[in-house]
């Protein structure tokens, strides 16, 4: 029993370093940041400007996607109401799922 436990916090532990790095990524949180910003300022969205800030950061596909899932916290934080934040999702994914892996 002693050992599952071990086995379950050892892999917990991994997945909160690993993620906390991601999030410590200065890339990461300037890409985020500046989609944030498209989002707030522009009434219209236009997959190629997202994809244009992905690019622009050097953000591949899987960092692509640790990206938008901080998109929303920051609208949120911008003062966006959460369903409209949350409602970014799909629209970044799509355009991330574009991006070279």
């Amino acid at each position: 029993m002693e050992i599952i436990l071990g086995i379950v916090a050892v892999a917990v532990g991994s997945y909160l370093i690993i993620n906390g790095k991601r999030n410590a990524d200065p890339l990461n949180r300037k890409c985020a940041a500046e989609i944030c910003e498209y989002l707030a300022d522009s009434p219209e969205r236009d997959p190629t400007k997202i994809f244009g800030i992905f690019m622009s950061n050097a953000r591949y596909q899987k960092q692509a996607l640790h990206v938008i899932s901080m998109v929303p916290v920051l609208l949120i934080k911008a003062g966006h109401p959460k369903e409209q934040a949350m409602g970014e999702v799909p629209f970044i994914r799509a355009v991330a799922m574009s991006l070279p892996k």
